[in-house]
């Protein structure tokens, strides 16, 4: 079942009971305003409902903007205690840029972070890393 939370004119934020997961459909490209504050909402959802997998849907965005995936990024003392597991959902000429610029971080590089991410063009297969970890 989809919860659908506060939401801004930029995003969509939504809690899946069935699976705990916490959905962040980005809608344009944002502010970096706008990208605190769409990370402030999801953080304050995955704290209500106690929620570490987080799914955050970029396929909007056109344009590689490093900083906007790194603001997803939980820091140290976010969600204490918890490991936060992100999949990116992505265009796939999004992807294709990002590996071209060599910013496709390999899994073991999230070692002693508070934190696992890993980038899909895929929603089901998303849903499915997010599922299994």
């Amino acid at each position: 079942m989809n919860h659908p939370l506060p939401a801004r004119e930029f995003l969509s934020l939504s809690y899946r009971a069935d699976v705990c997961f916490i959905v962040n459909r980005i809608l344009r490209p944002l502010t970096v305003i706008e990208i605190q504050e769409a990370y402030t909402l999801m953080l304050d959802a995955a704290s209500h409902y106690g929620c570490q997998h987080w799914l955050v849907d970029l396929r909007r965005y056109t344009t590689y903007r490093p900083q906007l995936m790194s603001s997803f990024f939980p820091q140290p003392g976010d969600q204490p205690g918890s490991l936060t597991y992100l999949a990116y959902l992505v265009a796939p000429a999004l992807l294709h840029e990002m590996e071209g610029n060599g910013d496709v971080p390999s899994p073991d590089s999230y070692e002693g972070r508070a934190y696992r991410a890993h980038i899909f063009v895929d929603e089901l297969a998303a849903y499915d890393w997010l599922s299994h970890t």
